[in-house]
């Protein structure tokens, strides 16, 4: 499944799947939302989506901030990227 990215969004092209985030002028990344619709639930989507996100964050230079709670767990399942990551 091939994860696509725009402006304040990571989504795939099909089944409806997203992450949204923004950026603040001092270089934070809040991940604020992700969904994946109930019938593609449990594929492991919504991971893929946030290792896609903390991966852009990191090419960045950017930190996170984890203003969803999926993106909480996340990091608890990838303490990789919790180096990323801001209160």
């Amino acid at each position: 499944m091939k994860i696509l990215r725009s402006r304040g969004r990571f989504y795939t092209k099909t089944g409806g799947a997203e992450l949204l985030y923004s950026i603040t002028d001092d270089g934070i990344m809040s991940i604020y939302h992700t969904f994946v619709p109930e019938g593609q639930r449990g594929k492991g989507i919504a991971e893929k989506l946030a290792a896609a996100a903390f991966g852009f964050a990191e090419s960045s230079g950017f930190r996170v901030r984890p203003d969803c709670p999926y993106i909480l767990h996340f990091l608890e399942e990838h303490p990789e990227f919790r180096r990323l990551a801001v209160a």
